[in-house]
């Protein structure tokens, strides 16, 4: 099988600005691979980090860290643990649902907003587990997408310990899009300065495939093929028994 990809339906070319939150949940941490990762893109920068080793959103960006307070870090910091609790406790429910015991699996989240260039939004979530789509919400009929059993179980507790449709659908269209206008305003000097033809998108694995959005690679964790080779280095032998490679 091939690299993992997340395809998301965008329009590349009618995309002015963006803000993408990259997760990355692995069963088996180790030095340099914490067990979640959260990247915050606004174009192709970095705007923050928060491990689950560090406990807080650290600023990728010198006028980031100059232009915002501590509230601002404080509620990034909050956001992101509150996500890591979901994930740690559906990476146990997902575990057990597919009955895999051991070894190396992944959660892998991309969601977000893009500001066109005819001022309209565009909001998108998708995630997958190993490397198989999962789940994802469709804007316009307001309802979460389940790829199957698993998918739908999440999509249940998520409706009850996250967040509901109304409440995911504000997030999309008026937060996430607040974040990324404030972001564009502390760092207009760089980020407004990017056009059409002057913009990049976060680093990924495979570029566009017929206008779709590949899964971002090294910088966001352990993305793309990156994952794979994760899996490898841990794959090992535990009790004189092999751990395959997940596929």
């Amino acid at each position: 099988h091939g690299p993992p990809a997340l395809a998301l339906l965008l329009g590349p070319l009618s995309c002015l600005h963006s803000r993408r939150v990259l997760d990355t949940v692995v069963s088996e941490p180790g030095p340099g691979l914490p067990w979640y990762r959260r990247v915050v893109y606004v174009d192709d920068q970095v705007n923050y980090v928060y491990t689950s080793e560090t406990q807080q959103a650290k600023p990728g960006l010198v006028w980031m860290a100059q232009k915002e307070g501590l509230e601002f870090w404080d509620e990034m910091t909050w956001w992101a643990q509150r996500y890591q609790k979901w994930y740690n406790a559906s990476l146990n429910t997902l575990s057990q649902l597919y009955n895999q015991t051991e070894g190396f699996h992944i959660i892998q989240t991309i969601f977000g907003c893009d500001l066109r260039e005819d001022s309209t939004i565009q909001a998108f979530y998708q995630d997958s587990y190993d490397g198989r789509d999962f789940l994802t919400f469709d804007k316009e009929t307001m309802t979460w997408v389940a790829a199957d059993i698993g998918a739908q179980i999440t999509k249940r507790r998520w409706h009850a310990e996250v967040d509901d449709i109304q409440g995911w659908k504000h997030f999309q269209e008026e937060t996430c899009i607040s974040w990324l206008r404030s972001a564009l305003e502390f760092g207009k000097e760089t980020l407004q300065r990017k056009g059409k033809a002057g913009r990049q998108d976060p680093p990924r694995s495979g570029g566009r495939r017929q206008g779709r959005l590949q899964a971002p690679s090294t910088q966001a964790g352990v993305w793309g093929g990156t994952w794979r080779g994760a899996a490898a280095r841990r794959s090992g032998r535990r009790g004189g028994e092999s751990r395959a490679e997940p596929q």
